[in-house]
């Protein structure tokens, strides 16, 4: 059975935090947080299923960030973050995980 990873670019620490639960709540996955700096380097090493960013974020450089994920057959995961809690992240964000996770599967 391969490492399950899952990795989230940036923050906010309330994104990292429901990425976390989620990831465990889904698959028991490992989490690699990446600044945006590293983010190919860490993506690459991780070969994650998911790859979680805030839509903020994103906005920045879309095109890098899809082929980022596409790059490593990743499903990328964009959330709005502005003035959300960890938890309505989680709710947000677990069952697009869970989609992520047996589409990853699918393909194998």
């Amino acid at each position: 059975m391969p490492v399950l990873n899952v990795v989230v670019i940036g923050g906010p620490d309330e994104l990292v935090e429901a990425s976390r639960r989620s990831a465990s709540l889904v698959t028991n996955a490992s989490l690699v947080t990446s600044d945006v700096a590293t983010a190919a380097t860490n993506v690459a090493r991780a070969r994650p299923f998911a790859v979680v960013i805030s839509d903020e974020l994103y906005g920045f450089d879309s095109r890098e960030f899809d082929a980022l994920a596409r790059d490593v057959q990743a499903r990328l995961i964009v959330l709005p973050t502005d003035g959300a809690t960890a938890r309505t992240l989680q709710q947000r964000l677990t069952p697009l995980m869970m989609d992520a996770f047996r589409e990853y599967f699918r393909d194998e």
